[in-house]
Formats: structure tokens, C-alpha cells, sequence
């Protein structure tokens, strides 16, 4: 796992290395700078020209002394400087006046005032762009002149670059109105959280870390709440085999799915746990629905309930399930079940008898969950997945507020209720009952798309089947479910695969998983 950290955090880092080591701020600075220089050159080939707009504090010092190296390279460099030097940090002072100092005897590097919107058309010319305004110390709405200058830079058609966090973002929750877009963002001293949620997900670009020359030792006592999941994370949690095993101690799924509006749901469900590895997969269907899907499976045992006018789970396809549901290792519900009041009424007394060992709860069974029921029932052992939608839905807040702080929102929901939350989305975030988020790295665009959500389900209740720990089970099956929709790329364009793609696609995924790190 790669941990994240917050601006609190963070922030103390530069008072570490001053204070504790004696490390004076202008090296820090000189040290980023150094390496914001290196990634952007190592990555951009024919520059042409360079512009950079700088703030007052710190993130303008970086700018300023990344200006300098560009200069010095030989580079045509244009600074655009906001404020005064009396607005300026000590080391951002520093190096602006290094650089204005240097104007003077060089043809390729200018520095312009800011006075107004105007001024960022001066710019339009280069081919690489760098926000050195306000970094990762940002929080609230970004006000004028700022929110001008970002929308204009966001037009210039160039590479662009943020140095530790683009303008506009908050770095704690990846959450911002008007953000600074960025290709690539070198983020400094350690990775932030909000840099893979929210809008940083879809504004950072490729995110690069770089030291500022005291190494981790400050980090040493810091006990993080967030992280990235690495390769290394799910290779070691897919399930082994024992030579002895059979398709009963391989594990058992019963997946209740599927209505007479929505069979092919529970189809891709319930072979999405046999691909994942279960030994056995039971689906549970209405009578009525059953002709609808039954040649489509070959080998998931299809077990009908109610008679041929049912089109439903109700209450009495619970009772008629009840020695199933507690021969089953997890029980997966939800997908295509439908959200007749007869059916979420029978979902709610599914959770409250707490016939099964382990349950994954999707899609219209989450709509069983409102927040009267969510005061009384045990959610221990279940894993949740909801998709932003549904999760407002459950809590009773908007989405819109959900999403400008949505680890908060995601860790107090499992903390209160003592399950895993799978919180679907770009990226999806996979929360704990220890108050931990783990925040997914693989997966594309092209996953948007009718049928991704119950393959998902059907992979992890297979895994959980099998190794029978929800959060490992929850991390490792959305890491695989992405992974095997960004393998597909080789073979479809990103708009042209189906969810049954990802299924089959499956095990290529774990193949690769464990060729790359073995």
C-alpha cells in the first residue's frame, strides 16, 4: 500500500526539516525545484518555450527557482508574478529576485507583472505551462483574480504542469470548483490524498513524486488513514489451492438476483463468482424468469422459487431459500432484484435473520438500506456497493455534498456500521470499519457501462468465497475487475467493450498479476 497524507501533515514537514534538522527553507525549495525541472524535461521533447505563473508563497518560490533552471538550460522562459515582493514568503523573495536580477543579462528569460486576465494571453505562445500559484495550502472557492487566471490557462492548448497540486484543488479532499488541469502533477515531500479522489482524479494527469532532500524519517511517526493499493497488495491475497480441495470447500456462492424486468443481472452475476474462483455458484431467480436465462448458463446451477406467476424475491422466496442461504460462504444480493416494496421488504428481513456467513449488497438491495433501517440492523460481515447515487441515497445527503468530501463521508459511514463500503466510482474507494480508505488504481472509462457493477459483485463474493476476509476480498476484486477492463484495451477501443468482456477477461487479469510480479 502507498500511503497518503494530508496538508496538516504534510505542512509539518518543511517545520521537520528547518526546525529539527536545521534544513534551511531556500534548500528545500532548491532541492524541489531541481526535480520539477528533471520530470518536466524528461517528459515533454521539442520545448519551445516555457511559461510559468507564480503565486506568493512557497509554490510561487518553486516556481521561480524552476524558472531559473529552464533559463539556464537555455530555454525561452516567460514569468508571470502575482502580487508584490512585500506580499511575498522570505524564500519565495528570494528567488524572484535571483531571476529578476538574471533578466537583466539574459535575451530568453522575461517576468511580467500581473495587472490582468489579459496578461495570461502572453503566454499563448509556449508549449509548457506551469502552475506555481497556490499548491496544496488551498481550501475554499477560488476567488477573482484567481478563478479568471485558471479558466484562461485551462484554454492554452500546451503541456501543463502543476508543481505539488494544481491551483484550485483542496488537497484533503480532492474537491474544487475551478481547478487548474494538469497533464502532470510532481507532487512534493510525500502523495496527498486529494491528488486520486474527486476532481484531482480527473485534473491531476500523471502524478510524480519528488523528494526534498530529507528522506522519510519525519514520516516514520506518522500513522496514515488512506492509501493506494499496489500490485503487490492483491497478488498476495489470491486465493491459493490446496490440492485436496473440491467444489464445495472451493467455495459456495448463492447469488439472489434478477426479476422478470432485469434477468441479466443475475447472469453475470452469478458467473462472475465461478470465474473468480468459486467452486460452486447457486442463483436464485423467479420461476417466471428462469426460461429467460437458463440456456445462457452452463454452469451455474439455476434454483427457481414461487411458481410461474412470480416475477419477484418476496418474503416467501426468502423462506423458501432459507437452507441455501445457510449452506452458502457469502450470498450475493441485489443486482437485477428490483425495488417492488414486497422485495425490499424481504431484503431487510434477509439482513435482520443473519442466516448467512457473508453477504455482498448491491444495486436495488441497497435501496433497503434508507437511514431508519440503517439505525438498527448489523451490517458486520456484509460488503456494501454502492455507486455514488445509491450511497446518497442511503445516508440522505446530496451527492454534490457527498463529493466535496467524500473519505470523510465514506469512513464515517463503515466506522458507524462496522462493514465494508465499496464505493463505486472513478476511482472506487474501498473503506474499512478501522476508519481506512483504499483507494483503487487500476480501471478506464470504458467500464461506464450497463452490467460492470454485478460482474464486480459476482467477482468479489467469489473471492470472499475463498478467502473469506470482506476487505481483502473487496480490495483485491475491484483491483482484478479494473485490471481485466484495462487489459481489454489491447484488443477494443475503450468504447466498444461490454461487461461480459471484463468477465471473460478475468483470469487473463490474474495471469498478468502474477507473471508481473513473480
Amino acid at each position: 500500500m502507498i500511503p497518503l497524507y494530508n496538508t496538516s501533515q504534510i505542512r509539518n514537514l518543511d517545520s521537520f526539516a528547518i526546525k529539527r534538522l536545521s534544513v534551511p527553507g531556500i534548500v528545500l525549495m532548491e532541492n524541489a525545484a531541481i526535480g520539477i525541472y528533471q520530470s518536466i524535461l524528461e517528459r515533454v521533447n521539442n520545448i519551445n518555450c516555457v511559461g510559468i505563473v507564480c503565486g506568493k508563497g512557497n509554490n510561487g518560490g518553486d516556481g521561480y527557482a524552476v524558472a531559473r533552471h529552464f533559463s539556464n538550460a537555455g530555454f525561452e522562459v516567460k514569468v508571470i508574478s502575482l502580487g508584490t515582493e512585500k506580499e511575498f514568503s522570505e524564500d519565495c523573495k528570494t528567488n524572484f529576485n535571483i531571476l529578476k536580477n538574471l533578466t537583466s543579462k539574459r535575451k530568453n528569460l522575461k517576468i511580467k507583472s500581473y495587472k490582468s486576465a489579459k496578461d495570461i494571453n502572453w503566454l499563448k505562445d509556449c508549449n509548457i505551462i506551469v502552475d506555481a500559484i497556490l499548491g496544496s495550502g488551498f481550501t475554499g472557492e477560488l476567488k477573482e483574480p484567481y478563478s479568471s487566471i485558471i479558466k484562461l490557462l485551462n484554454k492554452i492548448l500546451a503541456y501543463k504542469c502543476a508543481i505539488d497540486f494544481p491551483t484550485g484543488l483542496n488537497a484533503d479532499t480532492g474537491f474544487g470548483e475551478i481547478v487548474f488541469s494538469s497533464d502532470l502533477t510532481i507532487t512534493l515531500g510525500e502523495f496527498k490524498k486529494g491528488l486520486f479522489i474527486g476532481k484531482g482524479y480527473e485534473n491531476c494527469g500523471e502524478v510524480v513524486l519528488k523528494e526534498i532532500g530529507i528522506g522519510r524519517d519525519y514520516f516514520d511517526d506518522i500513522n496514515p488513514d488512506t492509501y493506494l493499493i499496489e500490485p503487490e497488495d492483491v497478488f498476495s491475497s489470491i486465493p491459493k489451492r490446496k490440492k485436496s480441495v473440491h467444489k464445495y470447500s472451493a467455495g459456495k456462492v448463492l447469488s439472489i438476483a434478477g426479476s422478470y424486468k432485469y434477468p441479466s443481472a443475475a447472469a453475470l452475476t452469478s458467473q462472475s463468482a465461478l470465474v473468480s474462483g468459486a467452486g460452486a455458484s447457486i442463483l436464485a431467480i423467479p420461476e417466471d424468469t428462469k426460461k429467460l436465462i437458463h440456456k445462457n448458463l452452463l454452469e451455474v446451477v439455476v434454483e427457481s422459487y414461487g411458481n410461474e406467476k412470480s416475477k419477484y424475491f418476496d418474503d416467501e422466496a426468502l423462506k423458501t431459500l432459507h437452507q441455501k442461504i445457510i449452506w452458502a460462504d457469502v450470498v450475493a444480493i441485489g443486482p437485477g432484484l428490483g425495488r417492488e416494496v414486497e422485495t425490499i421488504k424481504a431484503v431487510k428481513i434477509f439482513l435482520v435473520k443473519r442466516n448467512f456467513k457473508f453477504a455482498v449488497i448491491d444495486a436495488d438491495a441497497l435501496f433497503a438500506l434508507d437511514k431508519v433501517f440503517l439505525e438498527k440492523v448489523n451490517l458486520k460481515n456484509c460488503i456494501l456497493t454502492p455507486h455514488l447515487g445509491e450511497f446518497s441515497q442511503m445516508i440522505g445527503l446530496e451527492s454534490k455534498l457527498i463529493e466535496k468530501d467524500i473519505l470523510s463521508y465514506g469512513k464515517e459511514f463503515t466506522v458507524k456500521h462496522k462493514c465494508i463500503l465499496v464505493l463505486k466510482g472513478a476511482p472506487t474507494i474501498i473503506f474499512n470499519p478501522d476508519g481506512e480508505a483504499f483507494i483503487n488504481t487500476t480501471g478506464n472509462s470504458g467500464m461506464a457501462k450497463f452490467g460492470t457493477g454485478d460482474v464486480l459483485t459476482g467477482i468479489i463474493a467469489g473471492l470472499l468465497s475463498q478467502i473469506k476476509n470482506p476487505e481483502t476480498a473487496a480490495i483485491s476484486g475491484v483491483y482484478l475487475h479494473s485490471l481485466s477492463a484495462d487489459l481489454i484495451l489491447n484488443q477494443k477501443p475503450i468504447s466498444n467493450y461490454l461487461a461480459s468482456d471484463i468477465m471473460n477477461n478475468y483470469p487473463s487479469a490474474v495471469k498478468f498479476l502474477e507473471e508481473s510480479i513473480v
